[in-house]
């Protein structure tokens, strides 16, 4: 087994030399696999391994029982380890979503947060090819098309899955025949949640009824629906730029008259990568969301406006289809940035880093940075969004100009205007997102040191 993880990584590249490969660490059988194969392998490859852990506090001594056990193990091979503890249940009613679901936004988040510590990098979790088998499965009892059969893929963004072809009943024996510990999830062998149910009464039925190798028949179709699906996106990819006008943060515009003369499931593929375009991806997005779509097309009129899915509505105006990201309202937040260390700001997804350097090592005349003198800094640097009231003095000027004059000046839409990052001292604005930096901080030629800014933004999965 550990060779074919080897494989799957050299193969399909999922791992370069450098790489900083953070893993999900939960201390299920799985994870722990995955874990003892990649500290072996991480020499070998050259990539550096760091590991997350959640306590999500809802099976509570076994809860920490688990995170013991994760510490322990990851002291004993001297893997630097994160770790988390978040009521999943509160957090699903404040989310007013699934606790499924605010488990996995709580574990993306926290390991992007943690490789922005680290100065980035991907995540390796330990599906494996029963989960897959599983995943294909539920979503064929709910109804699915091409895009739910492929299910999950060995690499997506920065989301690596080395273990996707492997056995279960493969990861427990090697585990065994090399005492590996790991712990054990009660809630796994309880036919309490429908996922569970599929996996212990429905495939074992399929086995010994149907076809006794149900799960690798499963895996197969999977593989053949995600060749398929690319020879798909390719035409889709034709279709989306011949009907695109424009697409922005949290709108794209179609060409309605384009739309109209494809076939409707032409149509329907461009509405559904706009969506992907623009969420990351096309969870709850179901096939009657794509089938509306497609008859407002055929029958609305402009200024008609409908909400499609969860976070999206679509109208028609004039000549143009319009797909809408609905934006939440992004709450006040200020973070104190401590120097040559990224931090992630969960609050817009994006990560700065600030670093003192010498005037040499700056070309300040490149655009993908900020440089700022740094000897003009007074107290504390901190990063937020914007205030009632703020102010700055723009690069160029000698007088205070307010934010929201700024926002309206760079015709900013109202709802994006909160997430914009604002970096100050304890006086100043020194710098304003998509604008300019303060007058009193540009470098000159009595510049002695620099504070360089970098911002990056990660994806979700």
């Amino acid at each position: 087994m550990y060779n074919l993880v080897k494989e799957n990584i050299i193969q399909k590249q999922l791992i370069k030399a450098g790489d900083n490969v953070l893993i999900g660490l939960s201390g299920g059988p799985d994870s722990v696999f995955l874990f003892h194969n990649l500290r072996k392998l991480k020499e070998s490859l050259s990539f550096n391994l760091y590991a997350s852990h959640i306590n999500h506090m809802y099976r509570g001594k076994d809860a920490q029982h688990d995170e013991d056990f994760v510490r322990s193990l990851c002291e004993d091979y001297g893997v630097r380890l994160f770790v988390k503890r978040k009521n999943a249940t509160d957090y699903a009613k404040e989310l007013k979503v699934t606790e499924e679901e605010a488990g996995r936004i709580l574990r993306y988040n926290f390991f992007r947060e943690n490789l922005s510590e680290v100065g980035g990098g991907i995540i390796a979790v330990a599906h494996n090819l029963n989960d897959q088998a599983e995943t294909v499965l539920q979503r064929i009892l709910r109804g699915t098309g091409i895009d739910g059969l492929c299910a999950m893929s060995f690499v997506k963004d920065d989301l690596i899955r080395p273990m996707l072809n492997v056995q279960r009943s493969e990861i427990e024996k090697y585990l065994r025949d090399n005492n590996f510990e790991f712990c054990i999830d009660i809630t796994n062998t309880q036919a309490i949640y429908g996922r569970n149910k599929i996996r212990l009464n429905l495939i074992p039925y399929l086995e010994e009824n149907f076809n006794p190798n149900i799960q690798n028949s499963l895996y197969r179709l999977s593989e053949t629906m995600e060749r398929d699906k690319k020879i798909i996106d390719k035409y889709v990819e034709i279709k989306f730029c011949e009907a695109l006008i424009d697409a922005g943060k949290n709108k794209i515009v179609l060409n309605l008259q384009k739309l109209k003369d494809m076939d409707e499931g032409e149509a329907g593929r461009v509405i559904r990568k706009s969506i992907e375009q623009l969420k990351g991806n096309t969870v709850n997005v179901e096939m009657k969301h794509i089938d509306y779509a497609i008859d407002f097309i055929k029958t609305g009129s402009t200024g008609k406006k409908i909400n499609l899915s969860e976070g999206f509505t679509i109208e028609i105006s004039y000549d143009n289809f319009i797909v809408n990201k609905i934006v939440e309202n992004i709450p006040e937040f200020k973070y104190t940035i401590e120097l040559e260390k990224p931090m992630f700001i969960k609050e817009t997804g994006k990560t700065v880093l600030c670093s003192v350097k010498d005037t040499s090592e700056v070309d300040i005349r490149e655009s993908q940075s900020i440089n700022l003198d740094f000897d003009n800094i007074k107290g504390n640097l901190t990063v937020r969004n914007r205030r009632t009231g703020d102010t700055i003095v723009p690069c160029g000027n000698t007088w205070n100009k307010k934010i929201k004059d700024i926002f309206i000046d760079l015709k900013i839409p109202a709802e994006e205007r909160d997430s914009k990052l604002i970096i100050a001292d304890d006086e100043n604005i020194l710098w304003l997102e998509d604008f300019r930096i303060h007058n009193g901080y540009k470098v000159s030629s009595s510049t002695k040191k620099i504070l360089n800014i970098t911002i990056g933004r990660s994806t979700n999965e």
